[in-house]
C-alpha cells in the first residue's frame, strides 16, 4: 500500500512539474504579447500607408512588421502582421532594397551609408533619426556609394 501511494505521489509530482512548466511557458507567451501591445512601437496606427505615401523602410520585429513612411512632412509608423517576406514581393525592386534580413529600405530615402567594422554598414535616412543596419550579405549593394 505504501508503494502504491509513493508511486501515485511520484507520478503526481512529475505531472505537476510538467504542468507548471507548461503554465510558465503559456504565461511567458502571454506576457510577451501583452508587453508588445503596451509598447508604443507596437500600437496600430489609425492610418496605414497607401501607394501615394512615401514608405521609408520596413523592419521585421518578431512576428510583426513596422512600416515607416512620411505623409505631408509628418513621420508615421504602423505595425502590421504581414511578414516582411510577403511585403518584399509586392515592392518595386528598382525603388526598394533589402539591406538586412529584417530591413527593407526605400533607396530614395537614404541620406548616407556609413561603413562599419566587420564588413557591415549603417543606413542613415533623410529626415529620420533611425539608423538601419546593413549586413555583410547585402553590403555589395553599396560598393559604388
Amino acid at each position: 500500500m505504501r508503494l502504491q501511494e509513493r508511486l501515485r505521489t511520484a507520478t503526481s509530482a512529475v505531472n505537476t512539474e510538467c504542468l507548471l512548466q507548461q503554465l510558465a511557458a503559456t504565461l511567458e507567451r502571454q506576457f510577451r504579447v501583452r508587453a508588445a501591445a503596451m509598447d508604443p512601437r507596437f500600437r496600430r496606427a489609425d492610418r496605414h500607408p497607401h501607394p501615394g505615401q512615401d514608405i521609408d523602410f520596413l523592419r521585421a520585429e518578431e512576428k510583426y512588421t513596422v512600416v515607416a513612411w512620411h505623409e505631408a512632412g509628418t513621420l508615421r509608423e504602423a505595425v502590421i502582421r504581414t511578414p516582411l517576406k510577403e511585403l518584399a514581393a509586392q515592392l518595386d525592386a528598382t525603388q526598394f532594397a533589402q539591406v538586412h534580413r529584417s530591413v527593407i529600405v526605400n533607396l530614395s530615402s537614404i541620406a548616407r551609408v556609413v561603413r562599419g567594422s566587420n564588413e557591415t554598414a549603417d543606413v542613415h535616412l533623410k529626415g529620420r533619426a533611425e539608423v538601419l543596419p546593413v549586413s555583410r550579405s547585402y553590403l555589395h549593394l553599396f560598393h559604388q556609394m
